[in-house]
């Protein structure tokens, strides 16, 4: 019995410092991985551009590449890196600028609400900066008026790459 006891508090106990370490809560669902024979270093700064420019999203879902993002944050906060040494920078054109504008004009122009704009604006609570192409906003037909206020406007994507890439950054590109 006393093994019984001791086993659940463990288990609840885990579960309390992971869910501690949860920077996107409710997104980027991560699990445990008993002496992995590669981590990141928890002292050091990692910059990470990641480059999204696809949609993937079932049934108007979440797009699941901007769920990796938070993946990845999450995932490396359980680990013991903290959020200040994890500068990420998202990119977001082609088929993925539609979740650039604002919940409004989203749900006149597509008849639901975004299912991307929670997720968005807690990326950018943790500090993500969230830039969209400006090519790919325009040429989709948006108005500048109606981006979200929690994505910057960046010349193209290409310049955002090019930029992000002399400061340091690394690539992730899943698409």
């Amino acid at each position: 019995m006393k093994n019984i006891i001791l086993l659940l508090f463990l288990v609840n106990f885990t579960s309390i410092i992971g869910q501690e370490a949860e920077i996107i809560k409710g997104y980027g669902k991560v699990y445990s991985i008993k002496n992995p024979d590669l981590l990141l270093k928890t002292n050091t700064e990692y910059k990470i551009i990641f480059d999204i420019f696809t949609d993937k999203s079932k049934k108007n879902g979440v797009n699941p590449l901007l769920n990796t993002v938070a993946r990845y944050l999450n995932m490396h906060a359980q680990q013991g890196v903290l959020l200040e040494n994890m500068k990420i920078v998202i990119i977001l054109h082609g088929a993925a600028t539609k979740y650039t504008i604002n919940d409004i004009a989203f749900e006149n122009q597509f008849e639901i609400k975004n299912p991307n704009s929670k997720l968005l604006q807690e990326l950018k609570k943790s500090n993500v900066e969230l830039f969209v192409c400006g090519q790919s906003y325009v040429a989709n037909g948006f108005k500048i008026e109606n981006k979200s206020s929690n994505i910057k406007l960046a010349l193209s994507a290409l310049t955002a790459l090019v930029h992000f890439q002399t400061e340091g950054y690394q690539i992730i590109n899943f698409n």
